[in-house]
């Protein structure tokens, strides 16, 4: 009893100390009253914005852009999951933006930490220090830090809070308690709650790990096997509210998501060189986790666990980086990743498995490690170096936050009547906020566009180098980004109104009249006429158009999902209560069995 009274109270206080450390790292970004905003931020802002301004109409669900993204109607909500950017949306009501976003931070950040510690302590049978060095090796390491803090990369960045769940409920399945499968379910789901691309990268790695477990033990049990298909099936019904508005409309619908292909594809040279810099780069492992791989091979337990997983890990940095041969790839399943890189965060995973065993051992030998004082004082002075280490890495994101006259320049003005412009990066704060969803996103703005509407013009193709010829030289894609209306083929100046989830156009028509509204449109977009449903028709541009009759009317475009995707999440919800009810049966059947 009273060692599992010390376990409780040693993993309370780890817990009590995540909060404080993810309370530390986002406080002297918080404390500048600045977001940087650069890459993928507006796209990502600008999902949250929206949720945000539907909620405050009492919507709780968002389907398209009304008011954000230019109010082109983009399914950017439906196609991109949302479900971990509400918590950022829903701290709006009580934080000024710029505090909201960081204490969204500082919970994402905390829930790796806790996540990956917890999953290490599975693992490794009640290991507290290997698992909390795990947890911040893999929660500090530069490329984790590259996903969030530094580029918006807030998907991904997500996601990696769930991955060391997702592997440890596969080690369970293959190689441990089978009787913990719902581990991987419940892992997989969360990834697909965050990033989908993250679920097809991590089935790739798995299947792999799979793969070699079968080359290596020649015969794995068919338990395990039928264990595998079932935690699988578990997650297409959990992730039913996801998967069926991408069935229904937009697998086979002509909707483009993001540009095919390989782009900026880094040197293996590139890799090691950022990760002695140890700055928050989408090529830094950082300094510890590069020594791994460097060395790794002299020192792992070569009869265990760590062979495969070293040899991922070194195959996974080489997958990364220009050493393959991505050139001869590009038109196959493996380029839907667009950027090799993203593998680095499972490089960053193994290794940390492996650095966090390494240390531990290391400090084991060392008779002053085993008191009390020296493991309390050797632990504590980890921390130091880890949290010096981090705000290290974001030495180039504070920079660009100062107070400084050169920063002056780069705060986001807001854009003149009729302006049009890219926001490529700017400084935010509270009062400018809003002005930049005036702007175009750098990435993101027509993601989820017609496919026909895209390929005009090579625009798939200017804007790996060149946004912005990409927007006005595709003219179809810049009237409808510009928000051009077209009665009877002329321009016109009407505007509807928005409102969560639908548009609302009053007219009043001297004569029958042909309206080209630049909304693109899916499936489940529904035309209201006065009330009454309408059929329309596909414009040039692929946007909605339709005859409207002379008088007075009120048009309403909104996007109504279809009876599936309510099922779906009625019986998505059912199945985590049944499995919630499963799991605690079982801890108390075996609790009774002990």
């Amino acid at each position: 009893m009273l060692n599992k009274k010390n376990n409780l109270m040693i993993n309370c206080s780890i817990v009590l100390l995540f909060l404080l450390i993810a309370m530390l790292m986002v406080s002297p970004l918080m404390t500048t009253g600045r977001i940087a905003a650069q890459v993928d931020w507006l796209f990502h802002a600008s999902r949250v914005e929206q949720i945000y301004r539907n909620l405050k109409e009492g919507s709780l669900f968002t389907y398209i852009a009304t008011s954000t993204f230019q109010g082109t109607g983009v399914g950017s909500f439906l196609f991109y999951p949302v479900v971990f950017i509400y918590p950022w949306a829903l701290l709006r009501f009580v934080l000024a933006p710029v505090q909201a976003y960081y204490v969204w931070v500082a919970g994402v950040l905390f829930l790796t930490m806790l996540i990956s510690y917890f999953s290490m302590l599975s693992f490794s049978k009640n290991a507290h220090v290997r698992s909390l060095l795990f947890a911040l090796l893999y929660t500090l390491a530069p490329y984790h830090l590259y996903l969030g803090p530094a580029s918006f990369v807030i998907g991904e960045f997500v996601a990696t809070a769930f991955i060391p769940l997702v592997f440890l409920g596969f080690y369970q399945v293959i190689w441990g308690q089978r009787s913990k499968w719902y581990l991987l379910s419940i892992g997989m789901t969360l990834l697909l709650y965050s990033h989908m691309l993250s679920v097809l990268l991590t089935s790739e790695i798995l299947a792999g790990l799979l793969l070699w477990t079968l080359f290596k033990q020649k015969k794995l049990a068919w338990s395990r096997l039928v264990t595998l298909c079932v935690s699988a099936l578990v997650v297409l019904i959990l992730g039913m509210p996801i998967l069926i508005p991408l069935l229904t409309d937009y697998v086979g619908q002509g909707v483009t998501a993001t540009y095919p292909g390989v782009g900026m594809l880094q040197t293996l040279g590139e890799v090691v060189v950022a990760s002695f810099s140890n700055l928050a780069t989408s090529s830094s492992l950082g300094l510890v986790l590069l020594f791994v791989l460097l060395s790794g091979w002299k020192w792992i337990e070569k009869a265990s666990y760590e062979l495969p997983l070293y040899i991922a890990a070194v195959f996974l940095t080489l997958l990364s980086t220009s050493v393959f041969p991505w050139k001869y790839f590009n038109g196959t399943f493996l380029t839907v990743l667009q950027l090799p890189y993203r593998y680095l965060i499972y490089v960053v995973l193994f290794t940390a498995i492996l650095a966090a065993r390494g240390i531990e051992t290391f400090f084991l030998r060392q008779k002053w490690y085993l008191t009390r004082k020296g493991r309390v004082a050797t632990i504590f002075s980890l921390l130091i170096v880890m949290l010096l280490g981090y705000f290290g890495s974001i030495s180039n994101l504070t920079d660009r936050l100062a107070a400084t006259e050169k920063n002056k320049a780069t705060v986001l003005k807001k854009l003149a009547p009729g302006e049009q412009k890219i926001l490529y990066a700017g400084l935010l704060n509270n009062k400018n906020y809003q002005y930049q969803f005036d702007y175009w996103a750098q990435t993101g703005e027509v993601d989820y566009f017609p496919t026909k509407t895209l390929k005009k013009d090579h625009f798939l193709e200017y804007i790996v180098m060149d946004w912005e010829k990409a927007y006005r030289t595709n003219k179809d894609v810049y009237s409808i980004i510009s928000n051009e209306t077209y009665v009877d083929g002329k321009r016109s100046s009407l505007r509807p109104s928005a409102h969560a989830n639908r548009f609302d156009y009053t007219l009043d028509l001297a004569k029958q009249t042909t309206l080209d509204l630049p909304i693109v449109h899916y499936r489940h977009t529904v035309v209201m006429l006065d009330g009454q449903k309408v059929s329309y028709q596909n414009s040039k541009r692929q946007t909605i158009a339709l005859q409207v009759p002379k008088g007075k009317h009120q048009l309403t475009i909104s996007y109504q999902p279809s009876r599936w995707f309510f099922l779906g999440g009625k019986v998505a919800l059912v199945s985590w209560c049944l499995l919630f009810g499963w799991i605690l049966w079982d801890l108390i059947r075996q609790k009774k069995i002990q």
